[in-house]
């Protein structure tokens, strides 16, 4: 019942009466959520009991005029939330720790693969978040906050949506290994050619997804190389949540780099087999080539048309011709088999096989 009035209460907040804000919740010092206003924006920065969470919708127009005239945000905090940008961030400066991390986009299905930047900058008593796209991690931290949870600090709700972020990226890193898991049983069960179009795909989104926990771990990295203040209590917050971050998805990019490797290991296994299969296709074709030149230089021979040819004139030169082609191939396939031309695969008929059940003693017991 409590779960439910919380998410009854933050559906006023979701709609928000500030243009290019999408919703405001307020913090109070136990860490229980309630709608925000919009004169919480221009109190941001200010001491407080609590904390303030802002979330910014990009695409509308008056968002970064909104951004702008937000008094506690630093130049570089503006340009975190406002500016173009191509690679994952971080960093602290100011009393301020600003920057983006890479996210999937949140679809009504579920998260989906198309990617976006999630955009924040944390002081003290608010957080504020921009995006252009629904972000898989705002919406689950959004959703866990609506089912009660308590949060108590701006970093303790930026380790939370930073967790969701991992937790999804390692659900996906599941999936790929999965798509691995199938592909091996198809190279097993020699089914190489349905392996290819499978085993790609999965490379694909491996390879797609260790670049994504790299640069995630290179910029959680970043915070636990900040200047430690004893005196200061949040520089000690921001290094231990950097910590647990950094464990997370330092775990979470060893898994990676294991995917990688079997994915190497994978594709290697494919080509291999698919050189077997292609040389047993080319011996075949070589074995029926050779049988086949006696009799095409037999035809080409009686083809000629020239006089005193051999059975020209008799009745039966037909079956004459027939009969040494025959022989040709005949001897040809003789000379093959003397010179060692199908040693492999009468090896691989003479090769010894495991005993199956049928060649057990018949009173064996187990």
């Amino acid at each position: 019942m409590a779960r439910t009035k919380t998410a009854d209460r933050l559906k006023d907040a979701l709609h928000a009466d500030t243009p290019g804000c999408l919703w405001i919740i307020r913090f109070d010092a136990d860490g229980r959520a309630e709608p925000g206003s919009a004169a919480d924006i221009d109190a941001l920065g200010a001491p407080r009991a609590g904390f303030v969470w802002l979330h910014m919708d990009l695409t509308d127009v008056r968002a970064r005029p909104l951004i702008g005239r937000i008094a506690a945000l630093s130049e570089n905090a503006r340009e975190a939330l406002c500016e173009p940008l191509d690679h994952q961030y971080l960093e602290y400066s100011e009393g301020l720790v600003s920057g983006a991390l890479l996210d999937h986009e949140r679809t009504l299905a579920g998260p989906a693969s198309r990617t976006d930047f999630l955009r924040f900058a944390i002081g003290e008593g608010f957080i504020v978040t921009a995006r252009r796209r629904p972000m898989n991690s705002v919406e689950s931290a959004r959703g866990r906050i609506g089912r009660g949870i308590a949060v108590d600090s701006p970093l303790a709700l930026f380790e939370l949506m930073a967790t969701d972020l991992v937790d999804e990226l390692s659900r996906m890193a599941n999936d790929v290994g999965d798509a691995f898991d199938r592909a091996e049983d198809l190279i097993i069960d020699g089914r190489c050619r349905k392996v290819r179009p499978l085993l790609g795909a999965a490379r694909r989104d491996a390879v797609r997804l260790s670049r994504h926990v790299g640069g995630l771990v290179s910029t959680l990295a970043r915070l636990e190389d900040i200047e430690d203040d004893p005196e200061d209590p949040t520089d000690n917050e921001l290094r231990e949540m950097a910590a647990r971050l950094v464990q997370h998805t330092e775990s979470l990019g060893r898994d990676m780099q294991s995917l990688q490797d079997r994915a190497r290991l994978l594709q290697d296994e494919l080509n291999a087999m698919l050189n077997l299969e292609t040389n047993d296709r080319l011996y075949v074709l070589t074995v029926v080539t050779t049988l086949l030149l006696p009799a095409t230089f037999v035809t080409g021979f009686f083809g000629m048309n020239l006089k005193n040819l051999p059975f020209a004139e008799s009745e039966e030169g037909t079956v004459y011709a027939t009969l040494i082609c025959v022989v040709a191939a005949s001897l040809v396939l003789l000379l093959m088999r003397r010179w060692g031309f199908t040693n492999d695969a009468d090896a691989e008929e003479s090769r010894p096989r495991a005993p199956g059940p049928a060649s057990r003693p018949a009173d064996e017991s187990f």
